[in-house]
């Protein structure tokens, strides 16, 4: 079993510039919120639209990009390609924006203010807390940037994403359908429907929303708000709790989502559920995680972690204020991530530790080597301490503050 030590990581963790009950900034747009909190927080500041607005670089790249689609829509071939390039950012537009950004953070006050009353507060891009303010917006516009490439990519033209099984296109992007319908959405957005901004994502990020939404995938903002909706009961019930009365504060049970379109919970998936309530039963902790979204088959009607909710409350009676769901959860690596989350928005004791239930096989993964990489790797960061094994099917974790650290690249679960 891999083990993480986690000395002094209550105290690491208190550096965060993330304040609880902090009211984030919303667009119209759940998906683009969950997303690309950056451009949100943005088009929530007139002052700071202004200035960016009238920024001669960036006006003058806006306007560019707008000659460059306007130039493919004309174009008789209907090239696909050359649509979708035309919205994304290059290598060099990338650098000489972020170059921009962070030469502006020295001395643009609205710019500031946003960094440091709005984005660091949020907890979006927790994994930069330790950058300065220009370096801060800098990797916030580039992650963001990046991502915006990878689902029009993926969206647009049907290549290959991080998990393509579950998370690509819905559509064959050969067809001529789709490819008339990715003309036709581009010409609204650039001749008939008006903008929030005229800023220089302003272009790509409403194309990448109309992309997400053509395709049906919405998965990461389809239960939002949840904290009024699927788990305000539990919410509400968690300041009642005394938590010291507990050894654990929580007990995940993590999902194991089928491959066919039948089966709503797998066999290993009621297994994990028996297993969980088992030690909730032993009353190691006073609330139930439940884990899983609609990932498995490919783009499944039903979320796994609603299943499994469901099955909780009418096979083994526990109550519904005791089990919290993640609903968007599409691999191992955000099961911890939005349980963490959870835990933090949640205001249970992030101090306490967790207990992480499922099969023998998947536990065994859990806690090896192998998946704290694959966290560094997909996520840039541990989202949680992996502690000591209790059996063969749970161990404990401890929630990290870096998990609220939006993923843009991931845009099904972000």
């Amino acid at each position: 079993m891999f083990l993480v030590g986690f000395i002094n990581s209550i105290a690491a963790q208190n550096t965060s510039d993330f304040t609880p009950k902090f009211r984030a900034s919303i667009s119209h747009s759940k998906v683009q919120d969950q997303n690309f909190y950056l451009f949100t927080a943005i088009q929530n500041s007139p002052e700071l639209i202004a200035s960016l607005e009238h920024h001669d670089k960036l006006n003058a790249f806006y306007e560019n990009k707008k000659e460059l689609i306007s130039a493919s829509l004309k174009s008789k071939q209907m090239n696909t390609k050359s649509l979708i390039d035309a919205y994304k950012f290059s290598d060099n537009d990338i650098k000489d924006i972020a170059s921009i950004l962070s030469k502006e953070a020295t001395s643009n006050d609205a710019l500031n203010l946003l960094i440091t009353e709005n984005l660091r507060p949020s907890g979006k891009y927790e994994n930069f807390k330790s950058l300065r303010n220009p370096e801060y917006i800098s990797a916030a516009w580039q992650l963001c940037a990046k991502a915006i490439n990878q689902s029009l990519s993926v969206y647009g033209l049907g290549e290959k994403g991080r998990y393509h099984t579950i998370d690509s296109v819905s559509y064959n992007v050969k067809e001529k359908d789709y490819k008339g319908a990715l003309f036709m959405w581009s010409d609204m957005l650039m001749h008939k429907k008006e903008a929030p901004t005229q800023l220089f994502f302003q272009p790509a990020l409403d194309y990448t929303l109309a992309l997400l939404y053509m395709n049906h995938r919405d998965e990461s903002a389809r239960y939002e708000p949840l904290i009024t909706g699927e788990n305000e009961k539990t919410i509400a019930a968690i300041t009642q709790i005394n938590f010291d009365e507990f050894p654990y504060s929580n007990i995940l049970i993590l999902g194991n989502g089928p491959e066919n379109n039948k089966d709503i919970l797998t066999a290993l998936g009621k297994l994990n559920l028996q297993l969980g309530v088992i030690e909730y039963q032993k009353k190691n902790a006073p609330i139930i995680i439940v884990s899983g979204g609609h990932a498995h088959p490919f783009r499944a009607p039903f979320a796994e972690a609603i299943e499994m909710k469901k099955e909780l409350i009418n096979r083994y009676h526990i109550p519904e204020n005791r089990i919290l769901i993640d609903p968007y959860a599409r691999h191992t690596t955000t099961n911890l991530r939005n349980a963490s989350r959870l835990i933090i928005n949640s205001d249970i004791p992030l101090e306490k530790l967790g207990l992480v239930v499922t099969n023998n096989g998947h536990s065994d993964y859990v806690g090896d080597a192998s998946f704290i990489n694959r966290c560094e790797k997909e996520l840039g960061y541990i989202p949680a301490f992996i502690l000591e094994r209790t059996n063969s099917t749970t161990v404990e974790y401890q929630p990290r503050i870096e998990s609220l650290h939006q993923n843009p690249l991931d845009p099904l679960d972000p």
